[in-house]
């Protein structure tokens, strides 16, 4: 098991940036994560049951990044909302499974209030790039409410493609973030965070209709 004060400071950031970069394929994120890499990470990263597949996915991003066949990259912006619906979801499932809840700072009526919020949020703000022209596949050519939830589920299957490649789910929201860990059967149903400070971390949530 890792524990969570096991995660430090700096492989937190390594991970984040990991999950980032496979989620944008940006040169600027590319560099960020480069730039968070040292021999030391490598080190404790490579020392680890959990990280040295994370480890060994970093290499190999590195060694594909010069060639010309990219994977689909994504809306940056989109990235945080996809999370925080992931982690309050992982939050739901681990308290119907288990009656334990993983983010002490709320309820689980308040987790499953603000899941649904961000859920009628997220697709909202789709519709709008949708509105706005800002894809350019066929979705466009649904109606735009039916052309939201096809994107969002495009979104959300694009997530897992990239948790079950790099072995672990990157799941954040406000000063919240947890690392569920997918390759490890024992285990696979908790969530592994790291230090967190759960003061002020949520809001308050909005009563879904």
């Amino acid at each position: 098991m890792l524990n969570a004060d096991e995660i430090t400071e700096e492989i937190r950031n390594f991970l984040d940036a990991l999950f980032i970069y496979h989620w944008t394929n940006s040169k600027d994120d590319l560099q960020k994560l480069i730039y968070i890499n040292s021999s030391l990470i490598e080190k404790e990263l490579a020392g680890n049951n959990y990280t040295k597949t994370a480890l060994k996915k970093y290499y190999l991003a590195i060694e594909q990044s010069e060639s010309s066949s990219k994977r689909h990259s994504e809306i940056k912006e989109i990235l945080p909302q996809i999370s925080g619906i992931m982690l309050l979801r992982e939050a739901i499932i681990e308290i119907n499974k288990t009656q334990k809840n993983p983010i002490a700072a709320m309820s689980f009526e308040d987790i499953k209030a603000e899941y649904g919020y961000l859920r009628v949020k997220l697709l909202e703000d789709i519709k709008i790039r949708i509105v706005n022209k800002e894809y350019s596949d066929d979705i466009l050519r649904n109606d735009p409410l039916e052309a939201s939830q096809k994107k969002v589920d495009q979104y959300e299957d694009k997530f897992h493609e990239i948790s079950n490649w790099l072995g672990y789910q990157y799941l954040t929201y406000k000063n919240t973030t947890f690392y569920k860990w997918l390759f490890n059967r024992e285990h696979e149903n908790l969530i592994h965070s790291n230090i967190l400070n759960l003061k002020d971390t949520m809001g308050d949530p909005r009563e879904i209709n």
